[in-house]
């Protein structure tokens, strides 16, 4: 009885995957939560737009220009995001 307790169990192949798909569960769900950040990220500029707008032109506070910096450099770099961002700003004009 001893002899069982203290030996190890043979585990099935299936479970010692179980590092890897720890590890791509992992980068999906980061993949998924990050997706979802950029999104929010994106989207929240058509409400702020006059926030970043008065920021942007030194009329208030400088956090909204530095916070929308990334996203008007891709802007910069990508123009069908530019494009889809301005469209996006002008239905909350």
């Amino acid at each position: 009885m001893e002899s069982e307790l203290t030996s190890a169990p043979d585990l099935p192949e299936t479970e010692t995957n179980l590092p890897q798909r720890s590890r791509r569960r992992y980068i999906i769900s980061y993949l998924i939560q990050l997706a979802i950040f950029l999104t929010i990220y994106i989207l929240s500029i058509g409400p702020l737009f006059w926030q970043w707008f008065a920021s942007y032109h030194s009329m208030s506070s400088p956090f909204f220009a530095a916070f929308y910096m990334p996203l008007l450099l891709a802007c910069d770099l990508c123009p069908p995001l530019a494009d889809g961002v301005n469209w996006y700003i002008n239905l909350w004009i």
